[in-house]
Protein backbone atom coordinates (compact mmCIF):
# COMPACT_ATOMS: atom_id res chain seq x y z
CA UNK A 1 0.00 0.00 0.00
CA UNK A 2 2.68 2.76 0.80
CA UNK A 3 4.18 1.96 -3.13
CA UNK A 4 0.46 2.99 -4.23
CA UNK A 5 0.50 6.18 -2.12
CA UNK A 6 4.15 7.01 -3.07
CA UNK A 7 2.98 6.81 -6.68
CA UNK A 8 -0.03 8.86 -6.33
CA UNK A 9 1.86 11.56 -4.11
CA UNK A 10 4.50 11.53 -7.04
CA UNK A 11 1.94 11.83 -9.68
CA UNK A 12 -0.14 14.64 -8.00
CA UNK A 13 2.93 16.75 -7.51
CA UNK A 14 4.19 16.26 -11.28
CA UNK A 15 0.71 17.27 -12.26
CA UNK A 16 0.30 19.95 -10.37
CA UNK A 17 4.00 21.23 -10.64
CA UNK A 18 3.51 20.84 -14.40
CA UNK A 19 -0.33 22.01 -14.98
CA UNK A 20 1.01 25.57 -13.07
CA UNK A 21 4.25 26.54 -14.93
CA UNK A 22 2.52 25.51 -18.09
CA UNK A 23 -0.79 28.00 -17.05
CA UNK A 24 1.68 30.70 -16.33
CA UNK A 25 3.81 30.38 -19.46
CA UNK A 26 0.50 29.66 -21.34
CA UNK A 27 -0.79 33.16 -20.24
CA UNK A 28 0.46 35.57 -23.07
CA UNK A 29 -1.11 33.47 -25.96
CA UNK A 30 -4.26 32.69 -24.45
CA UNK A 31 -4.84 36.14 -23.42
CA UNK A 32 -3.95 37.82 -26.47
CA UNK A 33 -6.37 36.11 -28.39
CA UNK A 34 -9.32 36.69 -25.82
CA UNK A 35 -8.57 40.15 -25.98
CA UNK A 36 -10.26 40.46 -29.38
CA UNK A 37 -13.43 42.58 -28.89
CA UNK A 38 -16.39 40.27 -27.27
CA UNK A 39 -18.67 40.78 -30.75
CA UNK A 40 -15.84 39.47 -33.10
CA UNK A 41 -15.39 35.94 -31.20
CA UNK A 42 -15.71 33.05 -33.06
CA UNK A 43 -15.57 29.46 -31.69
CA UNK A 44 -12.27 29.18 -30.95
CA UNK A 45 -12.28 32.10 -28.44
CA UNK A 46 -15.05 30.55 -26.82
CA UNK A 47 -12.88 27.20 -26.80
CA UNK A 48 -10.23 28.96 -24.99
CA UNK A 49 -11.95 30.66 -22.59
CA UNK A 50 -13.84 27.49 -21.62
CA UNK A 51 -10.33 25.76 -21.74
CA UNK A 52 -8.73 29.14 -19.25
CA UNK A 53 -11.87 28.40 -16.93
CA UNK A 54 -11.42 24.40 -17.03
CA UNK A 55 -7.94 24.45 -16.68
CA UNK A 56 -7.98 27.18 -13.51
CA UNK A 57 -10.97 25.53 -11.79
CA UNK A 58 -9.14 21.70 -11.92
CA UNK A 59 -5.71 23.38 -10.52
CA UNK A 60 -7.89 25.31 -7.83
CA UNK A 61 -9.61 21.54 -6.77
CA UNK A 62 -6.37 19.63 -7.19
CA UNK A 63 -4.60 21.68 -4.60
CA UNK A 64 -7.61 22.11 -2.43
CA UNK A 65 -8.76 18.41 -2.55
CA UNK A 66 -6.10 16.67 -3.12
CA UNK A 67 -6.74 15.33 -6.98
CA UNK A 68 -9.23 13.92 -9.33
CA UNK A 69 -7.32 10.98 -9.44
CA UNK A 70 -7.69 9.86 -5.89
CA UNK A 71 -11.71 9.39 -5.78
CA UNK A 72 -12.04 6.11 -6.25
CA UNK A 73 -9.41 4.86 -3.45
CA UNK A 74 -10.02 3.64 -0.11
CA UNK A 75 -10.51 6.17 2.68
CA UNK A 76 -7.02 4.67 4.13
CA UNK A 77 -5.41 5.70 1.16
CA UNK A 78 -7.71 9.02 0.79
CA UNK A 79 -6.15 9.55 4.39
CA UNK A 80 -2.49 9.02 3.62
CA UNK A 81 -2.66 11.27 0.92
CA UNK A 82 -3.93 14.21 3.32
CA UNK A 83 -1.99 13.37 6.31
CA UNK A 84 -0.88 16.25 8.63
CA UNK A 85 2.21 16.78 6.46
CA UNK A 86 0.10 17.15 3.38
CA UNK A 87 -1.87 19.41 4.87
CA UNK A 88 0.71 21.82 6.62
CA UNK A 89 2.04 21.85 3.16
CA UNK A 90 -0.66 23.00 1.38
CA UNK A 91 -0.82 26.01 4.31
CA UNK A 92 2.55 26.93 3.37
CA UNK A 93 1.57 27.13 0.10
CA UNK A 94 -1.74 29.28 0.40
CA UNK A 95 0.85 31.47 2.80
CA UNK A 96 2.98 31.36 0.13
CA UNK A 97 0.20 32.22 -2.36
CA UNK A 98 -1.13 35.15 -0.22
CA UNK A 99 2.36 37.26 0.13
CA UNK A 100 2.97 36.45 -3.43
CA UNK A 101 -0.28 38.23 -4.20
CA UNK A 102 0.40 40.91 -1.93
CA UNK A 103 3.71 41.51 -3.68
CA UNK A 104 2.22 41.35 -6.75
CA UNK A 105 -0.11 44.05 -6.17
CA UNK A 106 3.01 46.08 -4.67
CA UNK A 107 4.53 45.65 -8.29
CA UNK A 108 1.31 46.91 -10.13
CA UNK A 109 0.82 49.43 -8.25
CA UNK A 110 4.42 50.84 -8.96
CA UNK A 111 4.07 49.85 -12.48
CA UNK A 112 0.41 52.06 -13.15
CA UNK A 113 2.53 55.77 -11.72
CA UNK A 114 5.00 55.05 -14.94
CA UNK A 115 2.83 53.18 -17.50
CA UNK A 116 -0.72 52.48 -17.86
CA UNK A 117 -1.91 49.19 -16.64
CA UNK A 118 -5.62 47.95 -16.86
CA UNK A 119 -7.71 46.39 -14.53
CA UNK A 120 -8.41 43.32 -16.48
CA UNK A 121 -4.56 43.15 -17.19
CA UNK A 122 -4.07 43.20 -13.20
CA UNK A 123 -6.78 40.92 -12.36
CA UNK A 124 -5.72 38.43 -15.08
CA UNK A 125 -2.15 38.63 -13.13
CA UNK A 126 -3.65 38.53 -9.97
CA UNK A 127 -5.56 35.46 -10.73
CA UNK A 128 -2.89 33.82 -13.14
CA UNK A 129 -0.21 33.92 -9.99
CA UNK A 130 -2.65 33.35 -7.52
CA UNK A 131 -3.90 29.74 -9.18
CA UNK A 132 -0.21 29.08 -10.22
CA UNK A 133 1.85 29.62 -7.48
CA UNK A 134 0.73 27.76 -4.59
CA UNK A 135 0.03 24.62 -6.77
CA UNK A 136 3.69 24.59 -7.82
CA UNK A 137 4.98 25.81 -4.42
CA UNK A 138 3.09 22.60 -2.90
CA UNK A 139 4.10 20.54 -5.77
CA UNK A 140 7.95 21.48 -4.45
CA UNK A 141 7.46 21.02 -0.96
CA UNK A 142 6.07 17.64 -1.64
CA UNK A 143 9.31 16.96 -3.25
CA UNK A 144 11.70 18.27 -0.80
CA UNK A 145 9.94 16.15 1.76
CA UNK A 146 9.83 12.83 0.23
CA UNK A 147 13.61 12.97 -0.98
CA UNK A 148 13.48 13.24 -4.78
Amino acid sequence: MTDDIDTLSRRRRILLSVYGILFLALQPSVFHTLDDPYAIWQPIHFALAAGYVGWSATLIYILSTGGLLFGGRSAETRAALNDELTQANRRAAYRFGYWMLLGTIVILYVMSIFTTVTLQEALRLLFAFGVAIPATTFAGKERKQSGE
